[in-house]
């Protein structure tokens, strides 16, 4: 069956992500420490415990090292993709389980990351809206005029977030309720992302990404870029770094997958925000399953391997 492992970005982290499976698993134990080591952060104690989540220089590395230590868990059993997807930091995931990148360069890597991100907007001065009822093209629409906004993530056919200042996204917060959105909610981020307001933090992380050493990817992996696959000659740092400051296209991924015969999607990481995603949008007899503690990993094994 064509398998697809999914990995999620950041807001889906929660308290308690991993221990469970810290605690019980030596595959996983052993990939987070290295997770651990290359961040130089307790991730332990941000996973575990909360401490530190409020700092993307803290959460992107954990909710790495959670989602690809349990996927180490799941390949250590015999489970093994053909493809590999993530939305946002996801992606980093995906490339890791790849091969592209190893746990402790990828969780330095995204650490970095999260810190560029971070020091690259004023606090208080952008930010990011979740907006669901309405096609990309009329969200579009309906931000035209608003010169520094943008669509940062087409997550469904239905649902998008834009970013953008935080003047203009108060007041496209009360025209989209006004126009009937079903949900218009801003996300818990410290400015935005996926949008040319990022332009010179992404030049920055293109050279940051620039002196590390990237090995052959050894399974179909998605650019939320292209909206499809990277290509044989695709430069992948540069498309790390363009996501940072472009739209992230995670509808038209999971346009692709479904038509290139997936039948089962496995989101690998603490939520299951992209299961859901997914739930609306596949034909009956496609799994969609989420794994993400100890209960829902056994749950998992259970089913496949009968």
């Amino acid at each position: 069956m064509r398998t697809a492992f999914l990995f999620p970005g950041q807001g889906a982290q929660t308290v308690g992500m991993g221990q469970d499976l810290y605690d019980h698993y030596t595959v996983y134990k052993q990939t987070f420490d290295a997770c651990q080591q290359g961040a130089e952060k307790d991730l332990k104690a941000a996973c575990f415990e909360g401490r530190g989540m409020d700092e993307s220089e803290m959460v992107q590395p954990a909710i790495f090292a959670h989602s690809i230590s349990l996927f180490a868990l799941l390949k250590s059993e015999g489970i093994k993709p053909q493809i590999c997807a993530g939305l946002s930091l996801g992606e980093y995931g995906a490339l890791c389980a790849a091969g592209v990148f190893t746990p402790l360069q990828c969780a330095a890597l995204v650490r970095k990351r999260g810190r560029i991100m971070d020091e690259a907007f004023p606090p208080g001065t952008g930010g990011m809206l979740s907006v669901i009822g309405f096609t990309a093209g009329q969200v579009e629409a309906a931000i035209d005029g608003y010169g520094d906004t943008y669509v940062a993530n087409h997550l469904s056919e239905l649902q998008t977030v834009i970013a953008g200042r935080t003047k203009d996204l108060e007041a496209l917060k009360k025209l989209f309720e006004h126009k009937g959105a079903k949900m218009v909610t801003p996300l818990a981020v410290k400015g935005p992302s996926h949008a040319p307001l990022l332009d010179e933090a992404a030049n920055a992380f293109l050279s940051v990404l620039k002196s590390e050493t990237l090995s052959a990817m050894a399974l179909t992996v998605y650019s939320n870029v292209l909206g499809e696959p990277y290509g044989k000659h695709s430069d992948v740092r540069s498309l790390l770094s363009q996501q940072m400051c472009r739209r992230v296209r995670w509808h038209d991924c999971v346009e692709h997958m479904i038509e290139a015969g997936t039948m089962r999607f496995v989101e690998v990481g603490p939520s299951n925000v992209l299961t859901k995603l997914l739930k609306r949008r596949v034909n009956k007899g496609v799994e969609v399953v989420s794994v993400r503690d100890r209960q829902t990993l056994e749950d998992f094994l259970a089913r496949y391997k009968k």
